[in-house]
């Protein structure tokens, strides 16, 4: 069962990058000994997709592995007896999940 926990930013960063394509210049700025400051002449180009993807493994770095609020909350749940599972639902989610992967896979 594969879950998804995007925020709408991740969603944001994604969408942009399928979308991007063009490049952003970069100048070169350098300090020089005498203590002025000048360009290299060199200049870098960098996509946008190349700087979405910065952005978004940033993200992903800043983001916990583990939502301990939601766990904490869940094991509350569990251990006063309130957590309650809709049956229909995760037999509707099995269901779209093996359609989605396995559907002709396995016919005999």
């Amino acid at each position: 069962m594969k879950v998804s926990n995007q925020s709408p930013l991740q969603s944001q960063i994604i969408e942009k990058s399928k979308e991007a394509g063009t490049p952003s210049k970069v100048s070169s700025d350098i300090s020089r000994a005498d203590g002025t400051r000048g360009q290299t002449g060199a200049e870098i180009e960098i996509s946008e997709r190349a700087q979405l993807m910065k952005q978004a493994m940033e993200l992903a770095r800043n983001t916990p592995d583990v939502r301990k609020d939601k766990i904490e909350s869940l094991k509350k749940s569990v251990k006063d007896g309130t957590y309650q599972v809709d049956s229909s639902k995760v037999a509707d989610r099995l269901v779209e999940e093996h359609l989605r992967n396995d559907f002709g896979k396995n016919l005999l």
